[in-house]
């Protein structure tokens, strides 16, 4: 199932290998991945801001997967 979910880079770094977090609007399922990981399609959707809202879906197995980025929401 496709859902929103918040991917926002570290606030107070650049350093790569400081992880990113992801998770959906009730954090149920969080994750921390460093950038190598995140895919490059989102961390270009990105741009500069530090957090942003995309389509995501869950797996149990590998986490995350980030689809195309959304509006932005206010949670």
């Amino acid at each position: 199932m496709t859902e929103i979910i918040k991917v926002q880079r570290p606030l107070r770094t650049n350093d790569p290998t400081i992880p990113w977090l992801i998770y959906d609007k009730s954090r149920k399922r969080e994750q921390q991945l460093p950038q190598s990981i995140i895919p490059p399609a989102a961390v270009k959707a990105l741009g500069n801001d530090p957090k942003g809202y995309f389509e995501g879906h869950w797996s149990s197995i590998v986490g995350w997967a980030i689809g195309k980025r959304v509006k932005n929401q206010w949670w």
